[in-house]
């Protein structure tokens, strides 16, 4: 029985983006001076903020989240030249090596607090260092987000849950009743005079321990009590940092410049025992992989040189796997007439393949200047020959070319780089024509070329199923290779280039074949699955919408969404529909199915994955389903494995699922 391991993230990709944020150019242990670096560990924290309050983020995420918070309030501090106090900036220091503790300030309208009071906000995954603003005699609580305040009364705290400890200036002991959540409260002997502010230190018994004490006691031995310090010595942790805990929970909190210290070593230390060992980018889907890698490749290839955000991008490119991003520079050279797009491709490929990728991107294995009057299609055979050596390497993609498949009155034909598809619809009486999908133009240009010349076709569109760049990525260029730049584009709306959205249910002829759009929001917004008829003979191109065995990601929409696309839209489909999806996902989507169903229809789709690389048009609706169990969200035994009724939560839950399997 497969195990599934819940977590507060989406996808493993977005754990990684978070560790991509926290540690820009790892293993540095504090954040950065650029602004962007530190934008972008603003957002991890708020986004490890969000997980905690889901549930099961692991301790070290959560703390490091802690200790960044701290490190960048510091900062803030520091270069705004805030009247915060030391001490408020070392409690935030502190609570991220020990306890969840925070001090909230209590005071009288009137009267601003005096010049030597702060307030230290300790949320839930992250601490911040501010003035106190006017919060008229309320308790100032945390807030959900980062730098900003929120006011509550001694009864909103109460209800929160925020267990007071003492209280200093002008107040009495505070008193603790009861140990539950909803029981716990203070009081004082009123508010303090204008001249006079209550600080009171609390600790939020919900999320209790934090980097040190939390990492040890996870560790502990069961059977037999050992001290932290042994603890700490089988992890590889520094005993300066226990003393440091220690120190800041029962003593006078450590120094600034101490704490400071400790915080950038700590982080160093979480990066080799926790972010470093972590899978690199292998859960993720090849297709989202490769559009990734291509939205860096472009914001990089069209930054201007030496510029900040130029270095940045090149130090988040230098982590990715350096085959595909040969594949994916390939593919960017190929398709463009941008001169200068396709001298910096070239460059960058001769740097990766020389291993001279340091510290400029542009820069040439033999140190001369690039000749930027270069002819294009002398830069475009160095490309090609640059993609021949990456070829000579074994990379685990097809490369497969146009091959026909005979059909009487609908005939299709199947291409793609990687496990892309495109599709020739052709009507055999008048020759008419669409290309659908052509994401790959110099694959396609060729074969099209050909049929056009021998009379074979009369091309009367392209056609696409959604917008992303390996569907409708090469329209243009496609268009001007074959000298038609007023070529129909019909499509989406966001789709490149696109001359004509069909409303849903609307379409066009292609010869004697009638083809139906059938809009299928949720992968993307204008997705659209196209329904072609000639007699007989059915077909529905689906694009990332509907694979065999399986579904695309929600990335524009949501479960609600793709449950009404695939169960109320394509199940209504003749059953002998056939299906022709986007890419070749059939092997690695069956394995999930079998994993949640074991009937003879998964297991008959498994053994024909196992035995054919290709698999489009192999299958029809009816059989969909049957063996895809994004299209079974009624079937008990799906339920059961999801736990969950409804069919919304069902398909919600198996693309969750489906995200985190392995």
């Amino acid at each position: 029985m497969v195990q599934y391991i819940h977590t507060p993230w989406r996808d493993r990709a977005e754990l990684l983006r978070v560790r991509q944020q926290f540690y820009p150019s790892p293993p540095a242990g504090a954040p950065t001076n650029t602004a962007e670096d530190e934008a972008e560990q603003r957002h991890a924290v708020s986004r490890v903020s969000m997980w905690m309050q889901r549930g099961g983020c692991p301790h070290l995420v959560e703390s490091t989240a802690l200790l960044v918070a701290a490190i960048l309030s510091d900062l803030h501090d520091t270069r705004t030249g805030a009247s915060s106090s030391s001490y408020a900036i070392r409690a935030a220091y502190s609570a991220a090596f020990s306890r969840y503790f925070g001090i909230g300030v209590l005071r009288p309208k009137v009267s601003p607090l005096p010049p030597s009071s702060a307030l230290v906000q300790v949320q839930k995954s992250q601490c911040s260092v501010s003035a106190p603003p006017d919060t008229a005699g309320d308790l100032v609580a945390s807030p959900d987000s980062f730098s900003s305040f929120a006011s509550a009364t001694a009864y909103t705290c109460q209800k929160m849950g925020l267990c007071p400890r003492r209280l200093g200036i002008g107040g009495e002991q505070a008193q603790c009743r009861g140990g539950g959540r909803a029981k716990i409260g203070c009081r004082t002997k009123g508010l303090p005079t204008p001249s006079q502010a209550v600080l009171m230190q609390y600790q939020d018994p919900t999320y209790g321990k934090r980097f040190v004490t939390g990492l040890l006691d996870s560790q502990q031995d069961k059977q037999r009590k050992m001290s932290m310090y042994a603890v700490a010595k089988t992890i590889g942790l520094p005993a300066t940092f226990v003393e440091l805990r220690h120190q800041a929970t029962h003593e006078q909190l450590p120094s600034l410049l101490k704490l400071r210290a400790a915080a950038k070593k700590a982080l160093v230390w979480i990066w080799h025992y926790y972010w470093k060992n972590l899978p690199g980018d292998e859960s993720s889907t090849t297709e989202d992989k490769a559009d990734a890698c291509r939205n860096l490749l472009i914001q990089y290839l069209t930054e201007e040189e030496q510029s900040t955000s130029k270095k940045s991008l090149q130090k988040r490119l230098r982590k990715w796997d350096q085959t595909l991003i040969l594949q994916v520079l390939g593919g960017i050279g190929e398709s463009s007439e941008d001169s200068k797009l396709l001298l910096r491709s070239l460059q960058l490929s001769r740097g990766i393949l020389d291993g001279s990728f340091t510290t400029s991107p542009a820069a040439r294995a033999d140190g001369s200047q690039p000749r930027s009057a270069k002819d294009i299609e002398a830069i475009r055979a160095d490309l090609e020959k640059s993609r021949d050596e990456l070829e000579a390497t074994p990379v685990g993609v097809r490369d497969k070319p146009l091959q026909p498949q005979s059909r009487t009155s609908l005939e299709t034909r199947g291409t793609g780089k990687s496990d892309n598809y495109a599709y020739l619809l052709v009507d055999d009486q008048s020759k008419d024509a669409v290309i659908i999908d052509p994401a790959n133009p110099e694959e396609v240009s060729p074969v099209l070329k050909q049929a056009i010349s021998a009379g074979k076709i009369n091309l009367k569109a392209i056609v696409n199923t959604h917008h992303h760049w390996d569907h409708a990525g090469g329209n243009k260029k496609l268009r001007n290779d074959l000298g038609t730049p007023d070529l129909p584009i019909i499509g989406g709306k966001d789709c490149e280039a696109v001359t004509k959205t069909p409303a849903d249910g609307e379409g066009f002829n292609v010869g004697n074949i009638a083809v139906k759009g059938i809009h299928t929001p949720c992968h993307t917004q204008d997705s659209i699955c196209w329904f072609a008829q000639d007699g007989n003979e059915k077909a529905v191109f689906t694009g990332d919408t509907l694979f065999h065995g399986g579904c695309g990601r929600f990335f524009e929409g949501t479960a609600e969404e793709m449950h009404t696309a695939l169960n109320e839209k394509l199940t209504a489909l003749p059953d002998d529909t056939k299906v022709y999806p986007g890419h070749e996902y059939t092997k690695s989507n069956v394995k999930f199915g079998i994993s949640v169903l074991q009937s003879e229809a998964v297991k008959k789709l498994q053994a024909f994955a196992e035995n054919n690389k290709e698999t489009q048009g192999q299958f029809t609706i009816g059989d969909e389903k049957q063996h895809n169990v994004f299209m079974r969200v009624e079937d008990p035994e799906i339920q059961k494995a999801t736990g969950k009724t409804d069919a919304v939560e069902v398909m919600a839950k198996l693309r969750e699922m489906k995200n985190n399997f392995k």
